[in-house]
């Protein structure tokens, strides 16, 4: 999704607005808020600045105060303020070639002169291939099965167009100085070059070769400086060649087969000339000088006094110079990215950004966050979530949900308008909402992005919000049939007809009327659920019948006539709950609903009729309608002291005085 797409999505957000984008930009995030973002569609969108730690010099706000016109020494002091000038001589550096450390390590001559091996003199001539592998305690080396020899824990080769190693995959890389190989599981590769001679393969990998002449010198000294900073005398090499320390490319990289692809640029050697020997020292001793790309517009605090936090305007968004990718950034990122970070077995649905620095947009970078799995939370680092989505820095924010899906309904020319809040965090942290002139859009890790609006809202609003029916799982949706319209929510459903209202269905009831065709079954709700007077049970009116629950009988729907009857008996009442719902009778003949204390049969001939106690008992007997008395034709009714009831086949009396019932 481009930048430009997503200032479309949240234009009209009001001020303070967790996520609003104003010319590519986004408003400050306030710090102490919450951030909460589901995945969407299983990504997470994300717009960031600057690429790196930034911590020091931001290299291209070096780039771009080199173009307004600054030298690098006024480069060099806005960056590592309190720090000075000062001088190194050239000595030697031990660096590690970590792309070498391999089983075994490949050497050529570079050129026509051959290469040297200190220990025993032999050469390797031009055209042949040392292959150096460990052999005991020591190393062996062998060249295209024409010699070997046996060494100690190191050998040493040199040449006077340095060293030619070989990769894998058959490239090569040329090191000027010596090449030191010392035996191991995996070979330490060494390359002991002059400092200045080092900085020639630096400088055009950290900075384009193309930059401004005094960026490319503050990236000299910054280099190295930062080199005799780091140096440790007690460990096998001073520095490594990765972006672990700072990229070193060697003098010269040849394709497989053998042609030059890259070579130490002339703008660069000229920078590092330019610069010989220079450094930048902090009370006598070499600044630990680090830098990054870009720091997005403000520098971040380091571990030295004069590594400090502070707004830098020239790597910032709009102010940079032509070419810059990393002040402004947007990327989509899969939810799965993150879900390294969970719990063994868990999948990352959600992230609830929790603190930031304060400083700039977005309320500055990510500090502290929660990462939310399907089968829990991890608290980690912006950091860690940097590494995990494969981030340019820690300098982001996750664009809103609510967000996204306001702009996906239109924004401000959609159904719900312009915004009448900010964006919020529910009471229990569960979910970001957002009120719109139309609306709301709730947003959970859970449930998604939905929007609620007019009379349902209302309706959900009545019932506590999110502490009621829980979050939305839907939007606004229009029946299938075209007639209303419904929000599924985590704990029921609100559904809206012009003649019936917005009214909640939930728990069984619910799963009852689903069952039965939603509104194509029972039609739209008359009532939400409500509980019977008795205070047993619950029920929900539809405009084609009725559902009932128990916690005994379950949820049984009953329709026209049998419901009917049971509404004259005094409802749940009168013959109880119903235990089955209205059921057909074999071959079309009528229906029948069991109720806890007795039964309604109805049929087109006999209308609808309730038949319980002895009664029921012995017209059971008999072969309930399939018997000779058939269907009732009339409720029960006293005749002096029994009370008789008609079938279509004759009449059952009963007797309380006896328990009896006999045919009359």
């Amino acid at each position: 999704m481009t930048r430009t797409r997503i200032s479309r999505l949240v234009t009209g957000l009001v001020a303070g607005t967790a996520l609003a984008l104003t010319a590519g930009t986004l408003t400050a995030v306030p710090a102490s808020a919450d951030e909460v973002r589901p995945a969407t569609g299983g990504s997470f969108t994300v717009v960031g600045h600057g690429f790196g730690h930034g911590i020091g010099m931001s290299q291209w706000g070096a780039q771009s105060r080199a173009v307004a016109g600054q030298g690098y020494r006024t480069i060099l002091d806005f960056y590592y303020p309190g720090t000075s000038v000062g001088n190194q001589p050239d000595r030697t550096l031990r660096v590690g070639l970590t792309a070498f450390a391999n089983a075994a390590v490949a050497v050529r001559a570079p050129s026509g002169s051959p290469l040297t091996i200190s220990s025993s003199g032999r050469k390797v001539e031009a055209g042949q291939r040392l292959v150096v592998a460990p052999s005991g305690s020591g190393l062996t080396g062998t060249v295209d099965g024409a010699w070997n020899e046996t060494w100690g824990g190191t050998v040493t080769l040199s040449g006077p167009d340095g060293v030619l190693l070989q990769k894998g995959d058959g490239t090569s890389v040329r090191y000027d100085g010596v090449v030191r190989i010392v035996t191991g599981p995996r070979l330490t590769v060494v390359n002991d070059v002059p400092l200045e001679t080092y900085l020639r393969g630096v400088v055009p990998a950290e900075s384009p070769a193309s930059w401004n002449a005094e960026a490319l010198k503050a990236q000299s000294v910054a280099a190295r400086s930062y080199a005799m900073a780091v140096l440790n005398p007690q460990a096998q090499t001073d520095i490594c060649d990765t972006t672990a320390c700072q990229v070193y490319r060697g003098a010269e990289v040849r394709d497989a087969a053998g042609a030059t692809t890259w070579s130490t640029p002339a703008s660069t050697n000229a920078a590092i000339a330019a610069t010989a020997g220079e450094i930048r020292s902090h009370e006598g001793k070499v600044a630990f000088t680090q830098f990054s790309s870009s720091n997005g517009g403000w520098t971040v605090a380091g571990s030295k006094p004069y590594l400090v936090a502070k707004e830098d305007p020239f790597s910032g968004p709009g102010r940079t110079a032509p070419g810059d990718s990393v002040a402004a950034w947007t990327t989509t990122v899969r939810a799965a990215s993150f879900d390294a970070g969970c719990a063994p077995g868990g999948a990352a649905t959600g992230i609830v950004v929790k603190g930031r620095d304060g400083r700039g947009d977005f309320g500055g970078r990510v500090k502290d966050a929660t990462l939310v799995c399907t089968n829990g939370t991890v608290a980690v680092t912006g950091t860690k979530l940097r590494q995990l989505g494969g981030l340019r820095s820690d300098y982001f924010a996750l664009v809103s949900a609510v967000q996204l899906a306001h702009g996906a309904l239109g924004g401000v020319n959609g159904p719900l308008g312009a915004a009448a809040s900010a964006e919020l965090t529910t009471p229990d942290g569960r979910a970001a909402y957002q009120h719109f002139a139309g609306g709301s859009i709730y947003a959970s890790p859970a449930t998604g992005a939905h929007d609620v609006r007019g009379a349902i809202r209302s309706r959900w609003a009545a019932l506590g919000w999110e502490n009621g029916m829980g979050l939305p799982t839907t939007g606004d949706t229009r029946t299938p049939n075209g007639a209303g319209y419904y929000n599924h929510f985590q704990n029921g459903s609100i559904y809206w007809s012009p003649s019936t209202g917005a009214q909640a269905v939930r728990g069984a009831i619910q799963q009852k009327w689903a069952a039965l065709g939603w509104e194509n079954g029972l039609g739209f709700p008359t009532t939400s659920d409500t509980r019977t007077p008795n205070g047993v049970g619950y029920y929900t009116h539809f405009q084609n019948g009725s559902i009932y629950w128990s916690p005994s009988t379950g949820a049984q729907a009953l329709r026209g006539a049998i419901r009917q009857e049971w509404a004259a008996l005094g409802w749940e009442n009168g013959l109880g709950f119903p235990t089955s719902s209205d059921t057909p009778l074999p071959g079309g003949r009528g229906w029948f609903t069991r109720f806890q204390g007795g039964s309604i049969y109805w049929s087109g001939a006999t209308g609808a009729h309730a038949v319980r106690g002895g009664i029921l008992d012995t017209w059971a007997a008999q072969g309930w309608e399939n018997g000779p008395l058939g269907m009732p034709t009339a409720g029960e009714q006293w005749r002096g002291a029994t009370l008789t009831q008609t079938f279509q086949g004759g009449t059952l009396s009963y007797d309380p005085r006896t328990g009896k019932v006999a045919r009359a």
